[in-house]
């Protein structure tokens, strides 16, 4: 086994529950089309956590089903799942950050773990195909198939061997690198949900040196759809957590680790704005 894959799990109450249920079924059967498909979840609702492992049985998949039920948040439960494969898994080379509202091709990881094999990076995302039909990172279009089948077709048809700039979920992580730089610091990510993968992009740069000039990238002989943000976008109140871990981010990384994602997310002015929000300059 070269790869395991980590996921906080979140299923909707309510009007969304059976939409979610679907939308879970369809990545998990499409993860099972994989040679390594372990996953670790970390289940942050609504289902118990033996209702998730009659489905998961039922599929085929094999699974470690962390939590109960309760959403603690993106970083908390991701680093619960890194946290559970680093005591158990110790031989693992690699681990995914995957999420829900995706749909894969077979195997799809392996040219993402051959190119991070032969380089000195830490980490590579795939190119990602988005519910609205963009290519990301290279800013395409296409029309969105209707089918799961479909759809892993489109995502065949779309390898290139291209390496371009930018930063999608899914990830594969070098597991020892991972490790070394500790993952997500929970500490400082009290909300729900917004900015921790700006810590872990942060924390690479600094491992690697700010002369090495890193940045993240993407490896388009691999693609996967991501509908981005499908549900946890709907939740009640997340502009708090945003907030929140905008407050965490910047203490734990400073100014000048702002100024260094202003490099990262050049077309972006979040960080910039960030900065004068938290010295009390206030924008320009």
């Amino acid at each position: 086994m070269k790869i395991i894959h980590s996921m906080p799990l979140l299923i909707r109450d309510e009007a969304s529950l059976a939409e979610d249920l679907i939308m879970a079924k369809q990545c998990f059967q499409s993860l099972l089309a994989s040679e390594d498909h372990l996953v670790v979840i970390y289940n942050q609702g609504c289902l118990s956590n033996e209702e998730w492992q009659n489905i998961l049985s039922a599929i085929g998949l094999s699974a470690v089903i962390l939590g109960n039920g309760e959403n603690i948040g993106i970083a908390q439960a991701r680093q619960a799942c890194f946290q559970y494969i680093w005591d158990h898994h110790s031989e693992v080379d690699y681990i995914s950050e995957i999420h829900v509202d995706m749909i894969f091709p077979a195997n799809w990881y392996v040219p993402l773990i051959d190119f991070l094999a032969g380089s000195d990076e830490p980490m590579i995302s795939p190119g990602i195909v988005t519910q609205y039909g963009e290519l990301q990172p290279i800013q395409l279009g296409t029309p969105v198939p209707a089918t799961p089948q479909e759809m892993i077709a489109l995502l065949e048809s779309l390898s290139r061997d291209e390496c371009h700039p930018g930063f999608v979920h899914p990830v594969v992580h070098k597991a020892h690198i991972l490790k070394e730089i500790g993952g997500y610091d929970v500490r400082f990510f009290k909300g729900k949900q917004g900015y921790e993968d700006d810590s872990l992009l942060l924390g690479y740069l600094y491992y690697l040196g700010t002369r090495t000039h890193w940045r993240p990238k993407c490896y388009l002989k691999s693609w996967v759809y991501h509908a981005t943000m499908a549900q946890r976008m709907s939740l009640a109140n997340k502009h708090l957590d945003f907030d929140l871990n905008e407050a965490g981010l910047f203490y734990q990384y400073g100014a000048k680790g702002m100024q260094q994602l202003s490099i990262i997310h050049p077309t972006s002015p979040t960080f910039d704005l960030m900065i004068d929000k938290f010295t009390q300059r206030g924008p320009n």
